[in-house]
């Protein structure tokens, strides 16, 4: 018979790196699905392939080539473009389409808004048999227009809320702000709109991100209003949480932790990368905080917000980090008695400052240095969870295991911290269970928040049982 015409174009998506890379992702999905084509999981009965790269160290940037390499793959069969946006040719640009010849439209951070017009371009000159792929820089950096909607590609309960594009901050490690432009913040409205539409929509956990979320504002109103636009997010009426991520030490002020402490929705969950403890190293990261300032903000933190949960990451091995600063940043561990900690071994990014330097740490040492520091952590964090022995915590579930429930506390933010595990209450009576109690336990499903009293722990996960119902 005729050939079947094939209606619509499918695209399957990629998101590599951070939350943010995600939230971009989610809103080309919406954009695209707008523009006629259907969103797929499923590479191999994908159109079209779209990758959004990360590039922001060393490991990153390899694993963007590789995925790239690997997808290319699907061209032989059913592919007919491979569309690679984002961070990697945001940063390396020129010198990428020489290197993949299978990409045929190449697209930076700036001028995600395009893609529709630029991906039907691409797909007329595949038809006229054209060789060279598309090319596409602008300046770095994406907001979406108001009202874009977004395709949720995480599970239903959890989403990230991007607050702002870009960074001014100016650490002498990092390439973002080439990559992803100058900071600005998105206006409140148009914030407090996505969430209202996120929480209508079932949205349990709301994870607000940015290069840096204590930022918020500065560019709009000279300070920043983060107080401000939580104070505004915790008035959206519904059963959910509000957590920040990635918030500069040094905009941490008395007013942001007064929004916590008198707070509805906000987890008492701070995000602080501190990356490290050394004064010297700090300054020659080009970070604004000194050691004084930093066990003096901790200090006010825990008085302010007794309960809250604190994260941060450090990097080992920075050019002139002597086994004297490390064995510093050890000590500064067993005081600080962070609930969570991410390290990264440095890595050495061609056209940073910090590149510079000399002397740099030989990379096995860095890893060694980067071992070990975790390896003292997971004692402290160990104790902090076994610490919560005996007290109920609030419990977003998240899957079903063999023997009960997985899920987080306002503690646990998704992916980078550990998780709670809850066995059902009839786990020790099997034979002796009330109906209720069967029924009340088949009612529970991902999404759900439960009530979990903490029974154990380990480093990475804390133990839990649903307390006993109680019959009315």
């Amino acid at each position: 018979g005729p050939q079947e015409v094939k209606a619509v174009m499918k695209i399957g998506w990629v998101a590599l790196g951070c939350p943010k890379n995600l939230v971009d992702t989610e809103f080309l999905i919406g954009l695209m699905k707008r523009a006629g084509y259907e969103y797929t999981t499923r590479p191999e009965e994908a159109d079209i392939l779209a990758i959004n790269t990360c590039c922001f160290i060393q490991s990153a940037t390899e694993e963007s080539l590789d995925r790239i390499v690997e997808y290319a793959r699907y061209k032989e069969k059913n592919c007919r473009l491979l569309v690679v946006l984002g961070c990697l040719p945001q940063r390396y640009g020129r010198q990428l389409p020489a290197l993949l010849p299978e990409v045929d439209l190449w697209l930076g951070t700036g001028d995600y808004s395009r893609l529709p017009e630029l991906v039907a371009a691409a797909l007329a000159r595949d038809r006229d048999g054209k060789e060279t792929a598309l090319f596409h820089l602008e300046d770095p950096g994406w907001l979406p227009e108001p009202g874009l909607a977004r395709v949720l590609s995480t599970a239903p309960y959890t989403a990230y809320v991007k607050i702002a594009e870009g960074c001014d901050n100016r650490c002498r490690y990092c390439v973002i702000p080439r990559i992803r432009g100058p900071y600005r913040s998105r206006p409140p409205e148009e914030i407090e709109q996505e969430v209202r539409e996120l929480v209508e929509s079932g949205v349990k956990e709301i994870n607000l991100v940015a290069q840096d979320t204590t930022a918020y504002g500065i560019d709009r109103e000279g300070r920043s209003t983060l107080p401000q636009l939580l104070t505004r997010l915790d008035r959206i009426a519904g059963d959910f949480w509000l957590r920040v991520l990635y918030a500069y030490p040094d905009r941490v002020s008395s007013e942001l932790l007064a929004v916590f402490r008198g707070s509805e929705h906000l987890c008492a969950y701070l995000d602080l990368p501190l990356q490290h403890i050394s004064g010297k190293i700090l300054k020659a990261m080009g970070r604004r905080s000194t050691p004084g300032e930093i066990l003096r903000l901790l200090a006010r933190i825990r008085e302010v917000v007794p309960e809250m949960a604190l994260r941060t990451t450090f990097i080992l091995g920075y050019p002139g980090e002597t086994e004297e600063d490390f064995a510093g940043l050890l000590s500064f561990l067993d005081v600080a008695r962070f609930d969570w900690v991410g390290a990264f071994a440095y890595s050495r990014e061609e056209g940073t400052p910090a590149a510079a330097l000399k002397p740099q740490v030989p990379p096995a040492v860095r890893e060694r240095r980067r071992q070990e520091l975790l390896a003292r952590q997971e004692a402290i964090t160990a104790e902090k969870n076994r610490a919560l022995c005996g007290k109920h915590l609030k419990v977003l579930v998240e899957k079903k295991t063999a023997n009960g429930w997985v899920g987080r506390s306002y503690r646990e933010a998704p992916e980078i911290d550990g998780l709670v595990r809850i066995a059902p209450a009839d786990l020790l009576a099997r034979t002796s269970v009330a109906h209720e109690c069967v029924a009340h336990e088949c009612a529970i499903k991902p999404g759900d928040f439960l009530t979990v009293e903490v029974t154990g722990a380990g480093a990475y996960e804390i133990y839990g049982r649903v307390p006993a119902v109680v019959a009315p």
